[in-house]
């Protein structure tokens, strides 16, 4: 049996979720889930590091000013309304810091388009290259919904599940975000795109680090 303490148990719920509303946790999110980024345990291991988050990326080219990008949102399957949620864009308008942009999806419609003007964030007049991301999250999964301590342990009961994988064939990470939506960009003149982001893998020990301390939360909420 896993022993944990209750410190390391508010540890790893201190941080659930990505806040995806906050330029902050937008900033976390890519520092260590990027490629060659600093990985998912750099401020220690916490129920969000389990959780892949299905997080889209479209590159911005402009030159002096801004272009719009077109988000068109579409529902997975036939005949199905879009689920509640909110696509939260993290981007440039101009040289400086980065913002976030919201916007609700959901029924009766079966879609949705919504345009942003975006910058590559270099020097006005000059060519720059740079890069927006987005994700939808759905309104039961959102920060912030429900009790805390209900929707630590729903999301620990769903963290079990990926740790039991860790043990047979690899680890098992939870899709939040893609469910339900299917996401085009178009940037500018640039063609229509789908890309994810890809995400900074996790090691072998961190694997069993983490199912240990899933295991351990496990046992000091449920037990």
């Amino acid at each position: 049996m896993v022993e944990f303490t209750r410190e390391e148990l508010d540890a790893f719920l201190s941080k659930t979720d990505f806040d995806f509303s906050k330029v902050a946790d937008w900033e976390a999110f890519l520092t260590e889930r990027r490629s060659g980024g600093t990985g998912r345990d750099a401020d220690g291991i916490q129920l969000r590091d389990i959780k892949n988050y299905a997080v889209g990326t479209a590159t911005v080219i402009t030159s002096g000013g801004t272009v719009t990008a077109q988000f068109n949102v579409r529902t997975l399957g036939t005949g199905h309304a879009l689920p509640p949620g909110l696509l939260y864009v993290y981007y440039a308008d101009s040289p400086g810091p980065k913002k976030v942009k919201s916007f609700y999806v959901g029924p009766p419609s079966r879609s949705a388009t919504f345009n942003l003007e975006v910058s590559s964030g270099g020097p006005d007049g000059e060519e720059g290259w740079g890069a927006l991301y987005y994700v939808i999250i759905k309104s039961g999964n959102l920060p912030g919904q429900g009790l805390a301590e209900m929707a630590g342990k729903r999301a620990l009961r769903e963290a079990i599940k990926g740790a039991g994988w860790i043990m047979r064939s690899g680890f098992r990470m939870l899709s939040m975000g893609e469910a339900g939506y299917d996401v085009t960009v178009k940037v500018g003149y640039g063609p229509v795109t789908r890309d994810y982001m890809p995400q900074e893998i996790i090691s072998d020990d961190l694997m069993e680090q983490i199912g240990d301390a899933a295991r351990g939360a496990r046992d000091a909420l449920f037990d």
